[in-house]
């Protein structure tokens, strides 16, 4: 008779128990979120209280290359990437300007420009000339039509211009007529100028089918409190924590008359002292497991952390997880809701993941779909790109396609 043995799993693969996940759940939880959160684990605790962190709201600059993790709806630094690399001009630019983010700060909520470009050259390093040249090429480029525009006719003009309607009824109405658009005298405008009403009407049609804030069509510029910082000191990086971004933690013990070790064993005391240590160790299990994954991703990504604007270098969340003990889908929707300061600007922490090329292993897509973004703005044929870099050609179209198809979303 056969014996039926079985052999233990040496494979050792991570495993969550209940206790750990429970601790996982303020892994998983954006940094705004967790004083709520620990003030629902600890309860109306008579022991420790959580206070809202002192630290401050900065914008993240989302500079990554979108089609690594494509959102329903990207914000708009995201979309614009891309874009913005593959527009015509950019090649050209150096330091600041050459950092696609740059431009894409320059936008308000709605789409216009928050500032002239005058003060956009002085930022950026370069000819007022040459940044009125790019603002006007960037108009003329990206979609949807509209954006970089000073104020909201110019926005609509650029989409009247881009919908090949310049010189036409409702072009001409919202140069030459403004004020009488404005005062609600267009029809009478319009008979002076020699437009039949049916003209002035269908051109106040067309006026109201075009979107006056290009900029609403994205996700909402998003807000949080960045938890590590990669402080960098000449070629060193070192990951920290930021402190002052953290729940504070208050005690109770003054409230007591006459508080000592023994009233803490008080059994009437002794749920509250469980609520509140259980509380206190999985915020320290959160912020443990940030700053190694912090650690593993300035060793893996340096030259990304050195200059975020970068494309990634090849890791993925199941490598990264792997190396930290972790389960992948942890790891991933951890990184989702987590984000770093790095010279003072926030970025997504997610931004340091990124497949491989499946034609060329050691390449980011990411850093490949730049290449190519830049070289196409060049004018250079797919088949002059793929000798430039060593692919095959069909490798080189089957890229530019995902690049045309998510510029066009």
């Amino acid at each position: 008779m056969n014996e039926l043995k079985l052999l233990p799993d040496l494979r050792g693969k991570p495993r969550l128990s209940p206790k750990a996940f429970l601790g996982a759940n303020l892994l998983l939880a954006p940094a705004a979120e967790l004083t709520d959160i620990c003030r629902a684990l600890a309860g109306d605790n008579a022991l420790v209280r959580f206070s809202p962190p002192r630290g401050f709201s900065v914008r993240i600059e989302d500079a990554e290359d979108f089609y690594e993790n494509i959102a329903e709806r990207p914000s708009l630094d995201a979309a614009l990437y891309p874009q913005i690399c593959g527009c015509p001009g950019f090649a050209f630019l150096e330091g600041t300007a050459a950092d696609p983010a740059f431009w894409s700060s320059l936008l308000d909520e709605r789409g216009y420009l928050n500032t002239t470009p005058e003060e956009a050259a002085s930022i950026a390093g370069i000819d007022a000339a040459a940044a009125e040249r790019f603002i006007k090429n960037l108009q003329d480029y990206v979609e949807p039509a509209g954006l970089f525009a000073a104020d909201l006719k110019e926005s609509l003009l650029i989409q009247l211009r881009r919908g090949r309607l310049e010189g036409g009824a409702a072009w001409r109405l919202l140069t030459e007529g403004e004020a009488a658009l404005l005062s609600g005298r267009a029809a009478e405008w319009g008979g002076s100028q020699g437009f039949e009403a049916g003209e002035i009407e269908a051109a106040l049609a067309l006026l109201r089918s075009l979107d006056p804030a290009p900029g609403r069509n994205f996700a909402p510029v998003a807000f949080s409190l960045p938890d590590i910082e990669f402080v960098i000191e000449g070629e060193r990086i070192t990951p920290r924590l930021i402190v002052e971004n953290m729940p504070r933690v208050e005690n109770g013990f003054a409230e007591f008359e006459a508080f000592s070790d023994a009233l803490l064993r008080e059994k009437w005391l002794c749920g509250e002292w469980r609520a509140a240590r259980d509380t206190l160790k999985k915020l320290g299990m959160r912020y443990r497991t940030l700053l190694r994954a912090a650690f593993h991703i300035a060793s893996v990504q340096r030259e990304k952390v050195m200059a975020p604007s970068r494309p990634p270098e090849p890791l993925t969340y199941k490598e990264a997880a792997a190396a930290l003990s972790l389960h992948t889908s942890t790891l991933y929707r951890a990184m989702q809701n987590t984000s770093c300061l790095i010279s003072g600007r926030s970025y997504p922490m997610r931004i340091f993941f990124s497949r491989a090329a499946a034609a060329e292993k050691t390449v980011s897509i990411a850093a490949l779909r730049a290449q190519i973004s830049v070289m196409r703005a060049q004018g250079l044929t797919n088949r002059e790109i793929g000798e430039r870099l060593g692919l095959p050609t069909r490798t080189v179209a089957w890229h530019s396609a995902k690049i045309g198809a998510a510029r066009g979303r």
